[in-house]
């Protein structure tokens, strides 16, 4: 995913290099990084759209930590596996 357009539509990067816009949520399968510290993307819930870190994972629960924003006072959540995505775009503005 390179990008959220709206809550249900994304821009997403293919293995090729193109860019496919408007994909819907609906046709997208969710991958999660298996390695800590990788860079997720939130697509579910109230904080749809942002960045953050994956801290810790509880795979057979099904869930991540992971810290939000860069910023002096960053969110850490505890964040169920179909609420965020590996995200390999560029960085926070």
């Amino acid at each position: 995913i390179e990008d959220l357009l709206s809550s249900d539509t994304c821009v997403c990067r293919m293995d090729g290099g193109c860019l496919v816009e408007g994909l819907r949520k609906a046709s997208l399968e969710m991958v999660v990084p298996w390695g800590d510290s990788d860079r997720v993307v939130v697509v579910l819930g109230e904080h749809v759209g942002k960045l953050g870190q994956i801290l810790q994972q509880e795979p057979e629960r099904g869930w991540a930590l992971v810290q939000l924003g860069q910023d002096a006072a960053p969110q850490v959540l505890l964040l169920p596996y179909n609420f965020i995505c590996h995200y390999l775009g560029a960085g926070e503005d």
